[in-house]
Formats: C-alpha cells, sequence, structure tokens
C-alpha cells in the first residue's frame, strides 16, 4: 500500500475535520486547505479550515464556500486535525493547541525539511507545491473535482511554482494543473486576478522597498528590508511583501537573496531565495531555526533586524565562498 493510498485510507476512516494550513498562509497553503475541506465534505465529512493570520486579501476574489477561522476557533469541536502545507509543528502558529488537541492527526506537505508528524503523514519534497499533492489525493480519494476545488488547487500550484517557471515544476506539476482545467475553471480570471492586479498599497511598498535593496561588495548577495515605517507610509498589509524578494534574486550576478522584515518586539522575519548549487534551506534557513526549499526558504528570528541580518548574510556568505572553493578544486 502506498503512503498516499494510506493517507487516504485514514481520511476516509475518520471525521469532524480541522484542516489547518500555516501561519501567514500564501495561495498553497490557503488553497490546498479549503480544496481539500471540500473534499472531505463531498465524502460527507464535517470539514472546516484553520489559517493562522487569516486568508490573505489577495485570494478573497476566489469564493469559498467551507468555513474559515482565522484564531482556531471553529463552529464545532474537531476531532481530527489535518495539517497541509505545514513544514514543523511550530507553523502551526495559534492552531498548534487545536491541532494537538484532536484526537487523531495526519499531514501532506511538499517541504523537504520536513521530518514527518501526525498518525498518518505523506511528504514529496520533490512536489512543487502542496496543490499538486492535493490533487493526487483526491484522486485517492475518489472524489470528483469540483470547480471550486480546482479553482483553488490551481492557485495553490502556480503561486508556488511561479507560474510554472521554477525548477520545482516537473511533469506532475503539469498534470495537477491539467486536472483543474479539465474541472472547468477560468484561467485567465484566476491570472488577472493574481498577476495582474495590484493594490495600490502593495505597488507603494514594493516600490520603498526595493529602493533601499543593497549588494554585497562581490555583488553575488542581495537583500532588501520592509521596516514597519514602510508598511504604514505605503498603507499596505504584511501579505503584501510576498513575492519582492523574487526581485532581489532576478538582479544579474546574484546567488543569494533575502527580504528582511521587521515585525516588532525584536522580531524579524526572512524570506531567502537562492540559485543552484547553494541550498538556502539547509545552509542558512534551517540552523537557523526555519525551514523550506533548497531554493526557497524562510526563517523567523527573535533578535533585532540588524543583527539577524548580519548572522543570515554571515551564514549565506560562508556557504557561496565554500562553493567557489569546492569549484575551484575540481
Amino acid at each position: 500500500m502506498s503512503r498516499m493510498t494510506e493517507l487516504a485510507n485514514f481520511l476516509k476512516a475518520h471525521d469532524d475535520y480541522a484542516v489547518f494550513g500555516h501561519v501567514n498562509p500564501d495561495g498553497d497553503a490557503a488553497g490546498s486547505c479549503i480544496a481539500l475541506a471540500l473534499a472531505l465534505q463531498a465524502l460527507g465529512k464535517r470539514a472546516a479550515v484553520c489559517l493562522p493570520g487569516g486568508l490573505p486579501k489577495m485570494y478573497e476574489f476566489s469564493a469559498c464556500s467551507v468555513e474559515l477561522a482565522a484564531d482556531a476557533r471553529l463552529s464545532f469541536a474537531p476531532r481530527t486535525g489535518f495539517s497541509v502545507d505545514v513544514s514543523e509543528l511550530e507553523r502551526l502558529g495559534n492552531g498548534r493547541a487545536l491541532f494537538e488537541g484532536c484526537a487523531h492527526a495526519a499531514m501532506l506537505d511538499h517541504h523537504e525539511t520536513n521530518a514527518g508528524f501526525g498518525d498518518v503523514f505523506f511528504v514529496d519534497g520533490n512536489a512543487a507545491a502542496s496543490g499538486e499533492l492535493a490533487v493526487e489525493l483526491i484522486a485517492e480519494l475518489g472524489v470528483e473535482m469540483t470547480e471550486e476545488m480546482a479553482r483553488w488547487l490551481y492557485i495553490a500550484i502556480t503561486t508556488d511554482c511561479g507560474r510554472f517557471g521554477y525548477s520545482s515544476t516537473r511533469p506532475q506539476t503539469m498534470e495537477a494543473a491539467a486536472a483543474c482545467l479539465r474541472a472547468g475553471i477560468d484561467v485567465d480570471a484566476i491570472v488577472r486576478e493574481l498577476y495582474r492586479t495590484r493594490s495600490e498599497g502593495r505597488t507603494r511598498l514594493l516600490g520603498l522597498v526595493l529602493a533601499g535593496l543593497e549588494l554585497d561588495e562581490k555583488k553575488e548577495m542581495c537583500w532588501a528590508r520592509a521596516t514597519q515605517e514602510m508598511f504604514r507610509t505605503a498603507g499596505a498589509l504584511r501579505e503584501d511583501t510576498e513575492g519582492i524578494v523574487n526581485y532581489l534574486l532576478e538582479i544579474q550576478g546574484v546567488h543569494f537573496a533575502c527580504l528582511v522584515e521587521e515585525r516588532g518586539s525584536g522580531v524579524t522575519k526572512f524570506s531567502l531565495r537562492s540559485e543552484p548549487p547553494l541550498d538556502v534551506a539547509d545552509e542558512v534557513a534551517v540552523p537557523l531555526g526555519g525551514g523550506g526549499h533548497a531554493c526557497a526558504a524562510g526563517v523567523t528570528m527573535e533578535l533585532p533586524m540588524e543583527e539577524a541580518l548580519r548572522e543570515v548574510l554571515s551564514r549565506a556568505r560562508r556557504a557561496l565562498d565554500e562553493l567557489e572553493a569546492a569549484k575551484g578544486n575540481e
């Protein structure tokens, strides 16, 4: 029996689901959780979604018929917790206590740094998005994909694989997206909202952050800050930082990029990106308590912004120097 079949059988055997995404949910977490809650409801199960921090406004254009909670308070007492796109228990945020309080627990994820948790779990670090795995799981459950499930899954997949442009994109990614198209989604409408529409605050924040970008002497590393003052000046939301770090990595010659977000009270959040062969998760994020993928990771540190930034840049510089030395010895 495959691990995916085992997970499907587990889900069929239980009920009263709270489907959990990670803190500061992105399109993959939100879309995968909503679609899987819909699939569980199609099986006759009771299911609701917990998204710590709530559904980002940028995804509110997509209608959602399932119960959503930002504070882990549901209209019923869940008996089964189902974690989706959550790389570690700490990433459950204010939902962790509710998840751990459930009698049964399952997990589905695509972060290669995830060691696994719950009674039953499936992790595929090669998948471009948890949404890709959710498509497979819904088929394994024997549930017919509806337009609403497909819409949320397409959001999940396309946002996490860079519109099918990241190296994580594989044939299964395209096949999962094709399954969404066959279910009748309006791709043009989804893409218009996701990539061709931007709030004034998001646009102003982008300008402020990029205006302050910095490069190291070798112009191999690039970083920029998103301060609390910038958010106030731009009239932007926390979620409006999504994607900004990619502009930094796109600068010619840059191999490591990070967006540094000032959270206040000595807390600093990093979005990290790299070009192969630098594994930004193993070399930078994981040693500092974070996680993610080889070329896209993140970490939140309980340090003032500048102190935390020095630590991150030091690790990235050391990793790049080691790669350069190894290349020179070949």
